[in-house]
Formats: structure tokens, C-alpha cells, sequence
């Protein structure tokens, strides 16, 4: 086998550890026949320094130039040749710890406090056994995932089944009810604001307020009533008595 470049050499030697011996450590579960999706394998990567800027144009490079193979990519999906991808499933049913971890998205909180924790279409829950390891998780879904622990020994006593992969995390395939959870509560939604109205702007001294509505309907404005004064009531009141005596 032709030397490696040594930012391939590396990598090599990455993979063969991720992908043929510790997954669980990297809080990765690899399907049937040890394949795993390119797209998780590239995010637990991306999290450990020195292989930030690996790309699945690097892994299918690796696959190609080392003889015999040591990976194999089919697709959007990789897998270890050698070593061979380990049996990482323990026998389901086995009483799991009192406690494991999930780290999820601040999205989902609310959900997650009325209906459980449900696993995602098609999938297992992974769950981790320290919240370390669940934050580390979570932060491949939500820059701040919000830990959630579950009380896995009451709810295995409720009939949930737990099975053990490798050393660090455990699988559920059914939704965690509410009641073996513990989580802190979503915040409140705000009410709506009621729109203020604005203030009437008061007019600048000086300034004549003009009525558009009549400027444009074509009649006359009408001047308002002023009060008169008592001085001219009293005054067409003597005129009009003088008026009476002189007839």
C-alpha cells in the first residue's frame, strides 16, 4: 500500500477506531452490517480536534487509495472492512441504570413536557449514560439542547425496554412517557401587546388647522358660534324696549 498523506493517515486510523471499535464512544450506533450514514459519521467527527474540515470527499479518497480496503462507501452510507464492525448490542431487557440522559432541542421542549420523549421516525432513541455524554449529543441538533434525564430503572419497571450498546449508551425504540422524565418547564408564551394609540399631535402656536374633508366637498366651512358678550345682550335689549315705548 502506497504512504498516506499524513492528514489521511490520520484519519485512517480515526476511522478505523469510530467505525470498527468505538462508536458508542462517539454516540454513534451503526446499522445492520456495521453501515452508518455519512452525514452522522461527518458531525461526530467535525466535534473532535484536528478533523473539523473533514468532508465526504475525504472519506471516498481514503476508501479508493488504500489496498486491501479498509472502508467501504456505498452512497450516503460508510462502513469499516477492517477491522470488522464490532457487536455492540447487548441483550435487550437488562436493568438499566437509574438514571440516563437526553439532551434535545429548544424546539421540541414543549412537546417534550406534555407527550414524552419520542424517538424519531424509523429510529431508536439514544440515550447516554452521563450528561456529559448527552449534552455532547445534543449539540449536534442545538447550540444549547436543554438535558433531560430519565428515571430508566422506574420506567423499566412501567414495561419500557432498554438495550445496552457498548459502554456509553442505551437504546429505546417506544416513546418515554412524561411521568419517568424530569426536565425543567418550557417558558410561557407573552401575551400579545394591545396596540396604544397614538397621542393627537397638538397643534404648533401659530398654526391654522385646515378641514380637507370640507375643502374638498365643495361647501362653505362653517365658522363656529362664538358666545356674545353680555355688554351687546344689554344693549339690544334697551334698543328694543326704547323701540316698544315709542310706538
Amino acid at each position: 500500500m502506497p504512504r498516506l498523506p499524513r492528514e489521511l493517515e490520520q484519519l485512517n486510523k480515526m476511522l478505523a477506531y469510530v467505525l470498527g471499535r468505538r462508536p458508542d464512544e462517539f454516540g454513534l450506533v451503526l446499522g445492520e452490517g456495521g453501515w452508518l450514514p455519512v452525514k452522522q459519521l461527518l458531525q461526530a467527527l467535525h466535534a473532535e480536534p484536528g478533523f473539523s474540515r473533514v468532508r465526504g470527499a475525504d472519506l471516498e479518497r481514503l476508501a479508493a487509495l488504500v489496498t486491501p480496503p479498509r472502508l467501504e462507501v456505498e452512497g450516503e452510507r460508510i462502513r469499516s472492512l477492517d477491522p470488522e464492525p464490532p457487536e455492540m448490542r447487548r441483550d435487550p431487557g437488562e436493568t438499566p441504570p437509574s438514571a440516563l440522559y437526553f439532551a434535545i432541542s429548544p424546539k421540541i421542549h414543549a412537546p417534550v413536557w406534555d407527550q414524552g420523549l419520542k424517538p424519531p421516525p424509523g429510529r431508536e432513541l439514544v440515550l447516554a449514560r452521563t450528561p456529559e455524554m448527552a449534552r455532547r449529543l445534543g449539540k449536534r441538533r442545538a447550540n444549547d439542547p436543554i438535558l433531560v434525564t430519565i428515571h430508566a430503572q422506574a420506567a423499566a419497571r412501567g414495561g419500557l425496554v432498554f438495550q445496552a450498546y457498548g459502554e456509553e449508551l442505551y437504546l429505546v425504540s417506544a416513546t418515554i412517557p412524561r411521568e419517568f422524565l424530569q426536565l425543567p418547564a418550557p417558558p410561557k408564551e407573552p401575551l400579545p401587546a394591545k396596540p396604544v394609540p397614538k397621542p393627537k399631535a397638538r397643534p404648533t402656536p401659530g398654526t391654522v388647522e385646515l378641514d380637507l374633508r370640507q375643502m374638498f366637498s365643495g361647501q362653505p366651512a362653517k365658522r363656529k358660534k362664538r358666545d356674545e358678550p353680555e355688554w351687546k345682550k344689554g344693549a339690544r335689549a334697551f334698543r328694543k324696549d326704547r323701540g316698544k315705548k315709542g310706538k
